[in-house]
């Protein structure tokens, strides 16, 4: 499967959006003294930190393979993936939890409230315009994968992409709660919902970046692909004339869009022995053409 060559784009996107947004929330936070705003203010900033960290994971798991790296450096994508989720759980889950309980012990007045409405109304329209770059790159690339968007995301291996979704819908939830939050305040005169909003953004914020965390987390462990792409590996090596079976067939991700591939075939009794080293390079050699995916691939014949 390829990733959409737009990841780039949509992570760039959403760092100009997160930055914009984050300014005004941070102003209406001020001027209101909203603690759900001042949640959602921490929220953009991490999420543009968060997208930074995303850029340099993606120019770095480009850099060619060395003597210290030879398998490359695919796997930086994940690195920076699980910081990223470090940073959203304390720089935003964390922070929108502690200040829901000081806004719960510590009541005060809203003001300029209007503010906080327009502002959020800012935010959606600044927050949907980056999800929407993010799922129209998930929409192409399944297009032309030929495949439905729910298989797509499901054999999703981007990190940088998969970041974006999480994080911009999970942004849209943050809005929302603050925008409830706030019209309750207001409509009922007490701050405790305000907090609420702000401790319901923090729960958000802390369950994404326990999904990136996990998923990051078996990338980098190592983690087969998805069973259709393992299908497609074992229909390329099954299908080359004088095999006789697959023995074994193992595969791990070691970056975006790069597969390293183990296999053992056990051959037909006609083919000469002089045949079977050439064969076994032909089906290396089948793997990287009709997989371009596959970065470096190891088929032994299994011993008698």
């Amino acid at each position: 499967m390829v990733v959409p060559e737009g990841t780039s784009r949509a992570v760039i996107a959403a760092f100009a959006g997160n930055l914009a947004i984050a300014i005004i929330k941070a102003i209406a936070a001020f001027v209101t003294g909203s603690g759900a705003l001042l949640a959602e203010t921490a929220h953009s900033i991490a999420d543009s930190v968060n997208q930074i960290l995303l850029y340099v994971g993606i120019r770095r798991s480009v850099r060619p393979a060395s003597a210290r790296h030879p398998l490359g450096h695919g796997k930086e994508r994940y690195f920076w993936a699980l910081i990223v989720a470090l940073f959203l759980f304390f720089g935003g889950g964390v922070f929108s939890m502690y200040e829901a309980y000081e806004r719960l012990t510590l009541p005060h007045e809203l003001g300029a409230v209007w503010v906080g409405f327009l502002v959020l109304g800012l935010s959606t329209v600044f927050e949907s315009f980056s999800l929407s770059v993010a799922v129209r790159e998930v929409r192409h690339a399944a297009k032309r994968e030929g495949i439905p968007v729910r298989r797509f995301l499901h054999q999703l291996r981007d990190p940088a992409l998969r970041t974006v979704l999480y994080e911009d819908s999970a942004a849209l939830a943050g809005l929302l709660a603050a925008a409830i939050g706030l019209t309750l305040t207001v409509l009922t005169g007490d701050h405790r919902f305000d907090a609420l909003a702000s401790a319901v953004i923090g729960v958000i914020l802390i369950y994404v970046a326990y999904q990136l965390a996990w998923s990051a987390r078996g990338l980098i462990v190592g983690e087969a692909p998805a069973e259709e792409i393992l299908d497609g590996l074992r229909a390329a090596i099954a299908t080359e004339p004088g095999v006789d079976k697959i023995v074994d067939l193992r595969a791990v991700q070691m970056g975006t869009n790069q597969l390293l591939v183990l296999a053992r075939v056990s051959v037909r009794d006609d083919i000469p022995a002089g045949e079977v080293e050439r064969l076994l390079a032909r089906m290396r050699h089948r793997l990287r053409r009709e997989h371009p995916e596959v970065m470096d691939s190891y088929v032994e014949l299994n011993p008698s």
